[in-house]
């Protein structure tokens, strides 16, 4: 409990004064989901996404469902110093929709991109896809059959 305090600290303090999504710049809004260190806040989710998650979590009652791990480390736990290793950088795109390369090191290096829709007056998580080490595209873990 005592680690998971500490964590949630530093990625506060990589975050700033921007602790919820951002209207204007997609990487704030990634480093905001990455502040609060839970992948249940799904506040930060575009619909779609959040309904896929939300049925995971009904189709699981109360049990481990799709999701085994906590994507946005690309594991169970964290390296010490593993927010000091993160680096977000924006990608380039147009209109409503960016992508954000998120780097650092958790079991060795990790490479995440996250794919981001505006609506709703702010830039919203729409899926996560894992390219090194093991591969995964998040929309599609939760869009498979409950195991």
């Amino acid at each position: 409990m005592r680690r998971r305090a500490v964590l949630a600290a530093t990625f506060a303090l990589l975050a700033g004064p921007a602790f919820a999504q951002s209207a204007t710049d997609p990487v704030e809004t990634v480093r905001a989901f990455y502040a609060t260190d839970d992948i249940n806040a799904v506040r930060f989710y575009a619909r779609s996404l959040r309904a896929l998650y939300e049925r995971d979590r009904r189709e699981a009652k109360g049990e481990v469902g799709r999701l085994g791990f906590a994507f946005h480390v690309n594991g169970q736990d964290t390296e010490p110093d593993f927010a000091r290793s993160l680096t977000l950088t924006r990608l380039p795109g147009e209109g409503d929709r960016a992508e954000v390369r998120a780097t650092f090191r958790n079991g060795g290096p990790q490479e995440l991109r996250y794919v981001l829709l505006r609506g709703d007056g702010a830039w919203k998580i729409a899926n996560v896809r894992s390219l090194k080490g093991e591969t995964w595209d998040l929309v599609a873990l939760l869009s498979a059959p409950l195991r």
